[in-house]
């Protein structure tokens, strides 16, 4: 298969004409370079996009491990740029004048602003910059390198914790790589102290957190503690995105906080093929990607991985809010829109922990699927992402067994996902079992053990690899305390179940919403989520509006 640079070249790499150049010219200023100087470099933050006027610019790939390569010679009427310029991140590649430079600098605060002002230009400066950041994931040579055994737990959480958030980046196994082994020797690495991940900015880090790996990498800046945002959304998926972009598009200040990646649980999902629009289906990182993008696009600013974990009220702020991170910053804001979605349920079995990340599994992704291609693989659950993660990995695998607890599919799972399974060869379905033990050593599963009911008959059965989509418990401990009504589950309390007369998706607190999966009573569907997105953004003008009103009012009132 011809690789994106390839087959989609031109779309990559398009000259804008001089015309069009010049409506760009009040978006940026002039610079010039001599031949040999950088313009950008990789780990750095670029100071926005260039738009060459004369000269050229060589792009390359950087490799931590010194295996940098060439990617395009950029001349006049080239632009340099991918994703990371868009949302003010460090470089992902490096750029060297071949030749004397004049160009267009536009820096990444106006990127946003060329994109909107200059519709038929900027639709096509938004897929270049799309193109070049999918050609840097499929060439696996940028981004950091980690270091460890394949198949560990904590390779996999790294790797998947990049991969959702869109960011390239190697893994190398010591066993197998000798490139590894000479990196572990050269560090000293104790087998303990695996996985080690080698940053393009020169540091090393020792199994990182995401969070400390996120702050090596640049993906978070800290946040203007000055700024009042006019919306605050906590909570990346499918809702939260949708109102980012309704809300961004619609002129408001909007920043998105999430502690992980953006696409929430729909984006862990393998097809998603009841959306409205995509009759052929689409991946549900595919899906969330292109909304986080558009968000982007609008200029709302995202925060991920930033974990929110109070509310409460702010006195220098008529009717605001403030939010406390983890890492001790604070966000300000007028409205808040609650999109924290939900978190997966575990199985009750006392060393479930142990095998987390390496032989117990959440989600059905690209990196998933590699990992136990050619292996029997077990899938708990009977929803429609339990069904959706059975069919994709069914394709690389010679047999998955579907636990689930009831008596049939049907009435959990859409028909058609119910009839697929049916058709599908190497499918098994045990209705009305459990798992009961799962047993392993030195953190790798290797043994299943499930009960069928009634007969009570126990099977034991040689599976490294076990998916759970067994649903989600609301993601609110952050609202404990905040006068945020929950109900009996910890959904958030909205509407009329609230009190009598108060909008659908307004909380117990005025200025504060909740959307998507976390608000009780709603519709657990990837449309409904993106319906309410675009609803809430409606409610929110109409409340900011009114705050204004009043605020007035008791300012004239104050000159009587």
């Amino acid at each position: 298969m011809a690789s994106v640079i390839e087959s989609r070249y031109d779309q990559m790499f398009p000259r804008l004409d001089p015309a069009e150049i010049d409506r760009l010219r009040r978006f940026g200023s002039a610079r010039a370079y001599g031949a040999g100087e950088r313009l950008v470099t990789t780990g750095d933050v670029s100071p926005g996009m260039f738009v060459i006027l004369t000269g050229e610019v060589a792009i390359t790939q950087h490799s931590v491990l010194g295996h940098d390569e060439a990617i395009v010679l950029h001349g006049p009427g080239s632009f340099m740029g991918e994703l990371a310029q868009l949302s003010g991140r460090p470089s992902l590649v490096d750029a060297r004048a071949t030749r004397p430079v004049e160009a267009l600098l536009i820096p990444s605060r106006r990127i946003p602003d060329v994109l909107v002002a200059e519709a038929e230009v900027g639709e096509r400066i938004m897929r270049a910059l799309i193109l070049r950041r999918v050609g840097l994931l499929e060439s696996g040579l940028s981004g950091p390198v980690i270091v460890g055994p394949a198949e560990g737990g904590d390779v996999l959480r790294l790797a998947g914790f990049l991969a959702r958030n869109g960011h390239p980046h190697q893994r190398l196994d010591p066993d197998e790589d000798p490139s590894a082994r000479a990196l572990v020797e050269r560090f000293h690495v104790a087998a303990s102290e695996l996985p080690i991940v080698l940053c393009p900015n020169g540091r090393v880090l020792r199994n990182p957190s995401e969070v400390e790996l996120a702050g090596c990498l640049g993906l978070v800046q800290p946040i203007d503690p000055r700024k009042v945002y006019d919306v605050a959304i906590v909570g990346a998926g499918p809702a939260g995105l949708a109102a980012a972009v309704y809300g961004a598009s619609e002129g408001l200040s909007v920043l998105v906080l999430d502690c992980r990646a953006f696409g929430g649980q729909a984006g862990a999902s393998a097809r998603i093929e009841n959306y409205l629009g995509f009759p052929t289906g689409v991946s549900g990182m595919a899906l969330m990607a292109r909304a986080f993008n558009q968000a982007q696009k609008f200029g709302a600013e995202m925060a991920i991985p930033d974990e929110v974990v109070r509310l409460q009220p702010t006195a220098d702020v008529d009717g605001g809010f403030e939010l406390g991170l983890s890492n001790g910053e604070r966000v300000r804001a007028r409205t808040l829109v609650i999109a924290s979605g939900a978190r997966y349920r575990r199985l009750d079995l006392e060393n479930l922990a142990t095998f987390e990340g390496s032989g117990i599994h959440y989600w059905a992704s690209p990196l998933e699927r590699k990992l136990c291609a050619g292996q029997e693989v077990a899938l708990v659950g009977a929803g429609n992402s339990a069904g959706q993660a059975a069919v994709y990995l069914a394709a690389q695998v010679p047999k998955v067994s579907l636990l689930a607890r009831g008596s049939s599919l049907q009435a959990s799972m859409s028909r058609y996902l119910v009839d697929r399974i049916a058709a599908t060869a190497n499918i098994e379905v045990l209705l009305q079992t459990q798992v009961v033990a799962i047993e392993g050593q030195g953190g790798v599963l290797e043994t299943l053990r499930w009960r069928q009911a009634p007969s009570g008959e126990e099977t034991r059965r040689p599976i490294r690899h076990l998916f759970l989509f067994i649903g989600a418990d609301p993601n609110t401990s952050w609202l404990s305390g905040s006068g945020v009504a929950l109900d009996p589950r910890g959904f958030v309390r909205t509407g009329a179940d609230v009190s009598k007369g108060r909008q659908e998706l307004e909380t117990s607190r005025d200025g504060v919403f909740a959307i998507g999966d976390v608000r009780a009573g709603s519709t657990k569907r990837v449309a409904a989520a993106v319906g309410e997105g675009a609803k809430v953004i409606a409610t929110i003008h109409a409340f900011l509006a009114d705050t204004r009103e009043r605020a007035g009012a008791a300012g004239d009132h104050g000159r009587i």
